[in-house]
């Protein structure tokens, strides 16, 4: 395993000086570790929600609206810097969609964006809110395209789920275009 004094991987997928520091850091403040030249962990992700199990892409479905990024919580281990790269130029183009998270704050979708919105120092980020646990969702075995169908037509009896507040639906018509 790399260490995390290491900088060489992110040298080969950002170009910027100043981008490559904030990564590095950022990684090891939060307790990831660089694993070769293309791949690094989170070490701090909730394996119990999973159990390692890989969750069904969950796109374009929820309720859509901010919350604080200290809430959000991860739960893929494995990221690449490839994705990390794609994912930290859509947001400073300002074209990134939103976290898909759980009730709970766990990410469903969007573990490489999230890491890109932390790099980057944002505080209060995009999320689509299921009514669903992640937890729940391993144990339904259902395919993505049949928990898309189930998650559409979901309510909420309450939205006073985190930090949530919901975004208007004018700029609900914005964000759809770019998700």
């Amino acid at each position: 395993m790399a260490q995390i004094d290491n900088i060489d991987p992110i040298k080969s997928f950002f170009s910027s000086e100043k981008l490559q520091l904030k990564i590095f850091n950022f990684l090891k403040k939060n307790n990831y570790k660089i694993i070769n030249k293309k791949e690094y962990l989170d070490k701090s992700f909730d394996i119990n929600i999973t159990k390692g199990k890989p969750l069904p892409q969950i796109k374009n479905v929820g309720f859509l609206g901010k919350v604080d990024i200290k809430e959000i919580k991860s739960i893929q281990e494995k990221r690449t810097f490839k994705k990390l790269h794609k994912q930290i130029n859509r947001v400073i183009d300002n074209k990134v969609a939103p976290i898909t998270i759980d009730r709970k704050g766990y990410i469903i979708n969007g573990h490489h964006r999230c890491d890109a919105l932390r790099i980057l120092g944002k505080k209060k980020v995009i999320v689509r809110l299921l009514n669903l646990n992640a937890k729940d969702m391993i144990n339904l075995d259902l395919s993505a395209k049949e928990l898309q169908k189930l998650l559409k037509h979901h309510k909420f009896n309450t939205l006073n789920v985190l930090s949530f507040k919901q975004i208007p639906e004018l700029d609900q018509e914005i964000l759809k275009k770019i998700s």
